[in-house]
């Protein structure tokens, strides 16, 4: 006779796992590193490059140095964490990497050394968004986790780190945004050595996954939206907090209206989970890329405090609803052994080539029109939004037919 702890219906559902949540705890926790350094990076690492004595092109440069480091990285890396099946390893050399990286940036001013230093910077801290990403659907899938609901704490890590970042420049000096940029990477390095180390299957097939991924139309359609979404926040990423600061906001309001929209970010984390996965990816990028047009003519119009205000919760939609289109079209479309290598070309090619070449242009472009640059990402918004129909009208949505 079989006894009870034989039988199938005694093994653990997901729902029961006793370390279900231990798990999510994890995962939070890793977004909230990662979200710490770039809650202080986006919207002060311009000021700090500012009072290094660089003009605005040499800002735009250097800003967009990295992206264009991960356009060689992060593929680089991707395709070898999916040839190995192992991810978190590489994720522990290249945070600590970046910690010791950090500090190098005081020692000079000299814009050849700070460029030397953002291609390190590009090379270690670009790949740790989608190799983290890749485990955390993976984990999200197979315990039944609401992946907006972990990802969200990365949201608020951002606010406690912009919001926490401009009180303490308000009553101090620039100097201190590179010791808070090590104090979260320190954060980043530890939380990261606890991540969950899935080991996943090798590759389906032998050669390039990265070319196979890219021989096909449909995935070309889906990186053009998030492509042209993505880029659509140079100027917002780049000159944002120099242009409110010019204006005369001090650095805590600036603080503030970045926060603003991370707020909005979480609160579309927390609640859409049901609304996105029943969705067509191609929707989502629309809704986005609509709310970017409006969003962008505004801050490219005034500077007016309650109209910033107003659109601010905008970027729940230009960068929230476009990231769970993204991951969820990845979750739905690619096998898991591509994973990796899928999500590694959305982000090098969204975040690296497209996100690299705005802010390159947004820096001699608002050196001399200021901030109706926007206007630029409008147009980039409303082509996104042109590519999300295609996907709409290309892709019908059931899982994974696109890799059959």
């Amino acid at each position: 006779m079989n006894t009870p702890n034989a039988t199938p219906s005694s093994k653990p559902s997901p729902t029961t796992d006793p370390d279900r949540m231990k798990t999510a705890a994890t995962l939070a926790l890793f977004f909230s590193g990662l979200f710490l350094i770039q809650g202080v990076f986006l919207p002060y690492w311009p000021v700090w490059l500012k009072s290094q004595g660089l003009s605005a092109a040499e800002i735009g440069i250097l800003l967009s140095l990295p992206n264009w480091v991960r356009v060689f990285a992060d593929p680089l890396i991707a395709q070898r964490a999916d040839r190995t099946g192992n991810r978190k390893t590489p994720m522990m050399w290249l945070a600590g990497i970046y910690v010791l990286s950090i500090l190098a940036f005081p020692i000079s001013s000299d814009f050849w050394w700070l460029a030397a230093l953002s291609v390190v910077i590009g090379f270690t801290f670009s790949p740790l968004l989608p190799l983290g990403t890749t485990i955390t659907v993976h984990e999200c899938k197979a315990r039944e986790l609401d992946y907006g609901r972990v990802r969200l704490w990365g949201s608020l890590a951002f606010i406690l780190a912009s919001y926490g970042a401009g009180w303490v420049l308000d009553g101090t000096s620039t100097e201190w945004i590179v010791w808070m940029l090590f104090v979260a990477g320190i954060v980043n390095f530890a939380i990261t050595t606890r991540m969950p180390d899935p080991q996943t299957d090798r590759p389906l097939r032998s050669g390039s996954s990265l070319m196979y991924l890219l021989r096909k139309p449909v995935f070309l359609i889906y990186l053009a939206c998030i492509g042209f979404a993505q880029g659509a926040h140079g100027t917002y990423y780049a000159f944002a907090s120099v242009h409110w600061e010019s204006a005369g906001y001090s650095h805590e309001m600036i603080g503030v209206f970045w926060s603003i929209g991370v707020i909005a970010e979480i609160v579309l984390f927390a609640v859409a989970g049901r609304f996105v996965r029943g969705r067509h990816p191609g929707i989502l990028f629309a809704i986005g890329a609509g709310s970017g047009i409006l969003r962008w003519i505004v801050l490219g119009t005034t500077d007016n405090l309650w109209l910033i205000i107003l659109v601010q919760p905008l970027h729940a939609m230009t960068f929230g609803i476009t990231h769970l289109a993204a991951v969820s079209f990845i979750a739905r479309a690619i096998p898991q052994q591509l994973a990796t290598s899928a999500q590694s070309l959305m982000a090098t090619l969204s975040m690296g080539v497209f996100l690299g070449s705005s802010i390159w242009i947004s820096g001699p472009l608002y050196e001399q029109f200021g901030s109706q640059v926007y206007y630029l990402m409008a147009v980039f918004s409303a082509i996104s939004m042109a590519f999300a129909i295609v996907l709409t009208r290309t892709w019908r949505g059931e899982d994974q037919t696109f890799c059959n």
